[in-house]
């Protein structure tokens, strides 16, 4: 997993061809020490800084991935024998986020322009008779995975979430980046940028905390990694009110499981604390 236990800011002051003085600030990231991520920081705002001053219009970036997301380790799931299992982050706009390099989750859209209501049909059946009993309706999602599943050998847990399915793949490992993950993701109907992000940065990922606009709030008022006090202040009254309102809501909603409840070896602790943070069970509405 493309991870980092330390952030900061650095900021560089220089001077332009005009003349005119600009100061650039850049995140800075490391594994080892808050030392090493200022020193992360102040080679990349070094770099921006020589670049904006020299004119050009355009140069080299960091591609996609190839940088860690920027977010705060909140907790950290391990085996008996000290290997990293997951880890949970806290993403951009202050949901929590569970990491996985091995336990697949499926993030699948919901299609567009499904049926709604029986149609003309049972229009006509309420005006001149008595309605014909609704028949019940599969979901053409599920019916899906459900043939994927089977034909994949495999054993899932299916999920509704606000904006479509979650899946989670629960007898056997993946590897983000292998080209074998990705084309199962493909068959599954799997979100294309979900799939990006999977493979750039190594990790499974499923949101556990509601988005914050789904509980009528605003974004956090600063971005990690804050270094100023007051603006840490106002980020820590934000979250202790984003906590209030999302326990209001549930993220994903338990439905079925397919191909039986087969569990590879260390995913039974991360599929329980998904179900319980995520509020799968709880009824609440989904956000």
């Amino acid at each position: 997993m493309k991870t980092a236990r330390f952030w900061t800011r650095a900021r560089v002051d220089a001077v332009g061809r005009n003349g005119k003085q600009f100061r650039v600030a850049a995140r800075g990231w490391s594994d080892d020490s808050i030392e090493a991520a200022q020193q992360c920081a102040l080679e990349i705002a070094r770099k921006v800084a020589d670049f904006v001053g020299s004119g050009k219009k355009s140069g080299e970036r960091y591609p996609y991935g190839v940088r860690p997301l920027p977010e705060p380790v909140v907790q950290e799931f391990r085996s008996a024998d000290g290997q990293l299992n997951a880890l949970v982050t806290r993403n951009q706009y202050g949901a929590l986020v569970l990491n996985a390099p091995r336990l697949m989750f499926v993030d699948i859209d919901e299609p567009e322009g499904q049926a709604q209501g029986g149609g003309l049909g049972g229009l006509l059946g309420s005006l001149f008779g008595k309605p014909k009993p609704a028949a019940p309706q599969s979901d053409p999602v599920l019916d899906s995975i459900g043939a994927v599943v089977s034909a994949r050998s495999l054993s899932a847990r299916a999920y509704k979430t606000a904006a479509g399915h979650r899946l989670i793949i629960t007898n056997a490992p993946f590897a983000p980046d292998d080209a074998q993950t990705e084309a199962l993701l493909k068959e599954f109907g799997c979100d294309p940028l979900y799939i990006r992000l999977c493979r750039s940065q190594e990790s499974f990922r499923a949101r556990l905390t509601p988005k914050p606009w789904r509980c009528d709030m605003m974004n956090p008022p600063a971005e990690f990694p804050i270094d100023v006090p007051q603006l840490q202040d106002r980020y820590n009254r934000w979250l202790v009110d984003y906590d209030m309102r999302s326990s209001a809501y549930a993220t994903c909603r338990y439905l079925t499981t397919f191909g039986g409840d087969s569990v590879a070896d260390g995913f039974a602790p991360l599929i329980e604390y998904h179900d319980v943070q995520s509020k799968a069970t709880s009824g609440l509405k989904l956000a």
